[in-house]
């Protein structure tokens, strides 16, 4: 520790004698502590922080210790597993500046999902006022098994909110010259025949705002169907996007009609499919009944999985329209 703040102390001096940036001076540093003959520098360091976006040889990192964005180059392994907005901690060698941006080379030690950690801003919400269920949706009723729950969810009106239009993606990422531009829907066009260029799109989104909840629901989709580990990391993270801005203890509703609720409430969707799928039925279900708290009326059909896994019916790879992750 005491190395590490002699470092950094040494780094800052560099910085008001040179009036360098801190990576750069911290690169000159370095490589005048420890170089050999061919003078590559030989130091590892473990850095810690945030994923931005990723592509398919890169990752790129913020540090919240030193407040700088660092671009790792990766094998190929590293990269296509990355998820932005997951904490991520990383061996970097051979730091270098080029055109202002900071790189190093190196591989990922191990993520995780920690929204929190982040430090971000939550998305504000919308009041929408009290919604009485029972008084504008058809009912569930016996012999339906979802109707008992649904009387409890619709018995007495409830108060209803609305994400922010970023959850949605509106804006995020507009090009002021193409002010018609939408990143995250010119990506979930593509999906189907040019899924690398939707992930190109989606980080790319990401990396201008990461509460972009929609963002996180796609790119969580193009993994589904062969990575799901990878995919329910996608989803958790908007899941915790979602959940900074509603608290642990919201009991509201976040209907599906209002459009801005939407990604948020496929995040659940995709997550507790993936948790069912590598045999965490439990939880799964615990996700399912959370969705249908949140949206009773049920848009996505989660009331036919919640029922599958309380019967204990196994996840199916047949091709079921109702087991993969809701796209509308």
């Amino acid at each position: 520790m005491t190395a590490h703040k002699d470092l950094k102390k040494t780094i800052r001096a560099r910085q008001e004698k040179t009036g360098e940036s801190y990576t750069t001076a911290r690169l000159h540093v370095l490589r005048a502590r420890d170089v050999n003959p061919d003078a590559k520098s030989l130091r590892k360091e473990l850095i810690a922080g945030y994923i931005l976006k990723c592509n398919q040889t890169s990752i790129r990192v913020h540090i919240p210790e030193s407040d700088e964005d660092l671009t790792i180059r990766t094998n190929s392994v590293d990269a296509w597993h990355a998820v932005p907005g997951q904490c991520i901690e990383a061996v970097v060698t051979n730091r270098w500046t080029w055109r202002g941006v900071a790189y190093a080379s190196g591989a990922v030690h191990r993520s995780w999902t920690n929204v929190k950690a982040l430090g971000l801003e939550p998305l504000p919400l919308e009041d929408k006022g009290l919604e009485d269920l029972a008084a504008t949706s058809e009912p569930f009723e016996k012999p339906d098994p979802y109707a008992e729950m649904w009387d409890f969810f619709a018995s007495v009106p409830r108060q209803a909110f609305e994400f922010h239009e970023i959850a949605w993606g509106a804006g995020v990422g507009v090009d002021p010259a193409d002010p018609e531009g939408d990143l995250v829907s010119d990506a979930s066009e593509l999906s189907e025949y040019d899924p690398d260029g939707a992930r190109q799109l989606l980080t790319k989104a990401l990396s201008h705002d990461l509460r972009c909840i929609d963002a996180h629901a796609h790119l969580g989709n193009l993994r589904f169907d062969h990575w799901p580990e990878v995919a329910m990391a996608h989803y958790e993270v908007g899941i915790g996007m979602g959940d900074l801005s509603l608290g642990p203890d919201f009991n509201a509703l976040l209907p599906w009609g209002y459009i801005h609720n939407r990604p948020y409430l496929r995040c659940l969707h995709g997550y507790g499919l993936c948790l069912w799928r590598l045999g965490n039925v439990d939880k799964a279900r615990a996700v399912f009944e959370r969705i249908l708290s949140l949206n009773p009326v049920d848009h996505q059909g989660v009331r036919f999985l919640w029922d599958d896994i309380r019967h204990g019916r196994p996840w199916k790879t047949s091709g079921e329209a109702e087991k993969k992750p809701a796209l509308a």
